[in-house]
């Protein structure tokens, strides 16, 4: 179990939409300090019982039937060399409550 994960989607709607739509899911899934503009985001999500907290990324551009978002979850303490799975059930989670919001293709 690596320390960080990627996941790359591709959604039916134009980036501005797309981005739109990740800062959405972003709030609903719980994670703080979301910031971005012009294709990039970031939030964390904080320490809790299975994890030291998380540095989540989002990269938004145009792909060929829409737009492609690119999700990457990092371990928030670089000393953390395991994260048990979490990064890559979290950038899941993202995606679950990002479907209704954004049509993956």
């Amino acid at each position: 179990m690596a320390r960080n994960h990627t996941l790359t989607i591709e959604v039916a709607l134009a980036p501005q939409q797309a981005e739109a739509a990740v800062y959405q899911a972003f709030l609903a899934v719980g994670l703080l300090d979301v910031a971005g503009g012009g294709g990039a985001m970031h939030g964390k999500f904080a320490a809790g019982m299975s994890s030291w907290g998380e540095k989540v990324q989002a990269t938004i551009g145009f792909g060929p039937n829409g737009s492609l978002v690119t999700l990457y979850s990092e371990c928030l303490l670089p000393t953390q060399l395991f994260d048990m799975g979490k990064n890559r059930k979290n950038l899941e989670r993202i995606v679950e409550v990002l479907r209704p919001l954004a049509p993956v293709v």
